[in-house]
């Protein structure tokens, strides 16, 4: 029951996964194995006290045992409880020294909390004792690349690519490698790396998509489109080179048939890749381009399917409910966005501007100040204080703002030289220069 449990939820089916281990449970009641395994099925259904009282029972029987620990770990990660992630991690690491998976996790915890030098020193530790250990200085350079320290990513992978053996663990240490030389602008250095990796491993899907996105960060759109077809020739089967071909047509074309096949590729995307919300994201993002708002909603819709919490799903749905002219779905969608992501200036913004056409404008600057403190060079909102103030009669606060907006890339010189509460200013000196430097005047 144990094994047909494990393969069923190696496969995904964590429901009947959950039913073979209650059934095994029923013939070994007191088998540590089997009461984490029902723990890790109850944790995989969110059933998170349930999943605590399993791995709690496991450890009571078996104390010096390290997987439990790693569940309550696990459980710790969803509850947001830091303090519990580094205890359990570091109890793991202490019954089972010789298992590398609580120093991964611990490390790559330690990247993800922003605390770059308790990683590194995580996955030192293990080094110490296991200087080759290519798995671990991947690991190790993917947690500083993510925390930005590309500098010492690019030490740890180059330790990797010393040490590696496995042709599989060579061309991921190369992929993550180019990745970080064009991270610290090392442009040419970099497309060379990755035609070395594609060159090695033609089906590696890795390499061809992040050749594309190099090229496309660096400015060369067309030897990024170049390169996300070779990669869709070689690697026809993945849906990520799908998924950075139609961000690519969408983005950077943005014509009729460019938008039809940007479609056909995220489409083809989403059937290939499974739960993968990018995919969805993407999906969503093409058919708003094509204007089928309802075909957006779907896909959105099918994001919050596989994580009812996500903020940028809740936020992407709230914008078309607010253009449709639905307010109450709007506000509902912004708030479950502002849950997820308090600090996102978009959705403070988007939350703002529903006050603001109710005339509710000190709920609206609140909120708009709120996105400021967020990111200070957020130019929507900047532009929307500027309104407010002008509505005030606050000329100079409202030029002050108009400035800041100006300076962080406001372009709209119609909506300003053409809205109410800037007839006032209309021939204002600083206002007429501020509308000069957004483009040509109405």
């Amino acid at each position: 029951m144990l094994e047909q449990g494990e393969t069923l939820a190696g496969e995904g089916l964590v429901e009947d996964a959950l039913s073979r281990f209650e059934q095994a449970l029923t013939l070994a009641p007191e088998e540590p194995e089997v009461i984490e395994a029902v723990g890790r099925a109850l944790l995989g259904l969110e059933r998170l006290e349930e999943a605590e009282a399993s791995f709690m029972d496991a450890l009571e029987l078996d104390p010096g045992w390290a997987a439990p620990r790693m569940g309550l770990a696990a459980l710790s990660m969803r509850r947001d409880e830091p303090f519990k992630v580094v205890h359990h991690l570091e109890r793991a690491i202490e019954a089972d020294p010789e298992d590398s998976e609580a120093y991964v996790e611990l490390g790559r915890y330690y990247g993800a909390m922003d605390e770059p030098g308790l990683a590194r020193a995580t996955f030192e530790r293990w080094m110490h004792g296991h200087p080759e250990d290519a798995d671990m200085l991947i690991n190790a350079g993917l947690t500083a690349f993510d925390t930005g320290d590309y500098a010492q990513a690019l030490e740890f992978l180059e330790g990797a690519l010393e040490t590696a053996t496995d042709p599989q663990q060579v061309s991921g240490a190369r992929t993550f490698w180019a990745n970080t030389l064009d991270m610290l602008g090392r442009y040419p250095e970099a497309v060379t790396a990755y035609e070395e990796v594609i060159r090695g491993t033609p089906d590696w899907w890795e390499a061809h998509a992040n050749l594309g996105i190099c090229h496309a960060r660096n400015a060369h759109p067309e030897e990024a489109e170049a390169a996300l077809r070779r990669g869709l020739k070689e690697c026809p089967g993945s849906p990520e080179i799908r998924d950075e071909l139609a961000a690519h047509l969408l983005h950077e074309r943005g014509g009729k048939d460019e938008l039809r096949e940007a479609l056909s590729l995220a489409e083809e995307a989403v059937a290939l890749g499974g739960e993968e919300v990018r995919h969805l994201y993407t999906l969503g993002e093409v058919r708003l381009a094509l204007e089928d708002e309802g075909g957006a909603a779907r896909a959105y819709e099918s994001v919050l399917a596989i994580d009812p919490r996500d903020p940028g799903a809740h936020l992407e749905l709230g914008l078309l409910d607010e253009r449709r002219g639905e307010v109450s779905g709007a506000e509902q969608h912004f708030m479950e966005a502002l849950k997820g992501d308090p600090a996102n200036p978009r959705a403070l913004y988007s939350y703002a501007s529903l006050y603001y056409a109710t005339e509710e404008l000190e709920a609206a600057e609140e909120l708009l100040m709120r996105a400021l403190a967020a990111d200070p060079e957020y130019a929507p909102a900047l532009s929307a204080l500027a309104s407010i103030r002008a509505r005030h009669g606050d000329y100079e606060a409202s030029l002050e703002y108009l400035e800041k907006a100006v300076s962080a890339g406001e372009s709209d010189a119609e909506h300003f030289m053409n809205s109410m509460e800037f007839l006032p200013l209309r021939d204002n000196p600083r206002f007429r220069t501020l509308l000069s430097r957004m483009g040509p005047e109405s």
